[in-house]
């Protein structure tokens, strides 16, 4: 490896960790189920998980529309919505909030994707708990992807039951995100262990699962996401992307493994990587608030389901369910970002890399907590790298509304951001209707 590669590998920084636990069986009308407001996509039905009596039980299920409307009736030509897909133009190369083309090294999004897990311990920390309760703590990871996916992806975690002890203490490996290189040394001694036992012929990624009672491995649980050939070949296939736990797994439970496999898929912190002002608790969510796992991380949050764009740039909303628009005066239907079907967002272009994105946000699955819903405004620029502000949620108010818990736009509120002026004039279950004028 040259000495210009290893430098630059050596402060690639995809490490901006964050800031339930069981699996559930296959969903089915009366079924058991472990958390409230979850929805699983099972046969063209959407299954909410509610209460019923003393048990969480599946609801009778609800028909998913159709999200692939007939070529003849409706979609458009890519033509339509080109301008609103913003380029890779940060500068990284390995994550953007851009994903026009989509970075090649990054894990594919569409379909099963088969993870190995591998869980270790240490000298100084030998795990206590079975290999099975430490697996719990993440195994939720596929219930939010299939959420947020609309079924689309199918997160398969394989795990493998045995605790591999490490050559070394927990400390010596802290943290884990102190440099590629040093990350790197530490997966490859676990799969290396592993890699008698385990198949990885037809792995896609991997999760290093440390023993979560080990606080000497620090508080960084970093995604493994390589270019430039930097990777794993094992079993004969090449593995660019991955996870590894650490202590804080402890306090983000599942959506943790969310987080960091959303970066291996491309995507961008959308929290604020450098505090700006210590005297406000909420600093580091200062560009979107508590929308979006890929900001604040956690399942008590305001809205932690990803971005209408964000669920676009990883394929997982059509060409034909996004409204670019070309004439900026305009009043559009959109239908909330939780449910599948319908128009998802409306886009104006601003620049080749800026967009105004309007979405619409329903208190349903692991947004159950919003606040406040309605027409949610936001701006993307994919010349801004990942945690310094690549998506800002509009209007902020950092005073009076730190978390961002007011910005949806409600019947007859409005916003204006970069000269666009974003009113809703109809809101109810089908979504929010928006009458956008240019300022």
């Amino acid at each position: 490896m040259n000495k210009k590669l290893i430098a630059f590998l050596s402060i690639l920084s995809l490490f901006l960790t964050l800031p339930l636990t069981s699996t559930n069986a296959a969903a089915k009308a009366g079924g058991a189920c472990n958390k409230a407001g979850i929805t699983s996509v099972v046969s063209s039905k959407t299954y909410t998980c509610i209460k019923s009596g003393k048990k969480l039980v599946w609801d009778k299920g609800v028909a998913v529309a159709a999200s692939n409307p007939t070529p003849s009736a409706t979609v458009k030509p890519a033509s339509d919505v080109a301008p609103c897909k913003l380029p890779v133009a940060d500068g990284r190369g390995d994550v953007s909030i851009g994903g026009w083309p989509r970075i090649a090294d990054r894990m594919r999004t569409i379909g099963t994707i088969n993870v190995q897990v591998v869980m270790v311990d240490f000298p100084d920390a030998v795990a206590k708990m079975t290999p099975q309760a430490a697996f719990a703590m993440i195994s939720g990871a596929a219930d939010t992807f299939n959420e947020v996916s609309y079924g689309r992806m199918q997160y398969n975690l394989i795990p493998n039951y045995k605790w591999y002890r490490m050559k070394s203490n927990s400390t010596t490996y802290a943290p884990l995100n102190k440099s590629f290189l040093s990350h790197r040394a530490y997966i490859e001694e676990a799969l290396a262990m592993a890699d008698p036992d385990v198949d990885f012929s037809k792995a896609d990624s991997f999760v290093i699962l440390a023993n979560p009672d080990s606080t000497g491995i620090g508080n960084s649980g970093p995604a493994f996401s390589s270019i430039r050939s930097t990777g794993f070949t094992l079993d004969g296939k090449y593995i660019a992307n991955g996870a590894t736990s650490s202590h804080d797994l402890n306090y983000w439970k599942s959506i943790w493994l969310n987080h960091e496999i959303t970066h291996t898929m491309g995507l961008v912190d959308v929290y604020a990587a450098a505090q700006s002002n210590p005297a406000n608790r909420y600093d580091n969510f200062r560009y979107t608030g508590e929308f979006s796992y890929m900001g604040f991380s956690s399942f008590e949050g305001n809205a932690p389901s990803l971005f209408a764009f964000e669920r676009w740039n990883l394929g997982w909303i059509d060409d034909s369910q996004i409204k670019c628009l070309k004439n900026i005066n305009s009043t559009e239907l959109i239908s909330p970002v939780q449910i599948s079907g319908g128009v998802k967002a409306v886009i104006i272009p601003i620049s080749t890399t800026k967009a105004v994105v309007i979405e619409s946000r329903r208190a349903s699955g692991i947004d159950k907590n919003i606040a406040k819903p309605g027409a949610l405004v936001y701006v993307v620029d994919s010349s801004i790298q990942s945690g310094q502000g690549p998506v800002k949620v509009f209007p902020s108010d950092l005073s009076g509304d730190p978390r961002y818990l007011k910005a949806p736009r409600a019947l007859g509120e409005s916003v204006t951001t970069e000269g666009i002026t974003v009113k809703v004039t109809k809101s109810d279950d089908s979504g929010d209707t928006v009458e956008i004028t240019k300022s």
